[in-house]
């Protein structure tokens, strides 16, 4: 089961990891929300299928190199 489809706290039950974090950034899942997490300075909570177009957005190939 992905992340992404959990609709429900018993599903995120079923999930190997609720969450990830390293050093002081975290993001946890709960039902219908993804919170991002900065340690101490802020908190973002994004709803679930706001969260996974940004996510495709992220990792989909535009097409064109990026310069950095």
């Amino acid at each position: 089961m992905k992340p992404c489809d959990c609709k429900s706290i018993a599903d995120t039950r079923n999930l190997s990891e609720q969450g990830v974090a390293w050093n002081n950034f975290e993001i946890k899942l709960l039902p219908t929300s993804v919170f991002i997490r900065v340690k101490p300075y802020a908190e973002i909570r994004i709803p679930c299928n706001t969260f996974k177009r940004f996510a495709e957005w992220y990792l989909e190939d535009q097409e064109e190199a990026c310069e950095i």
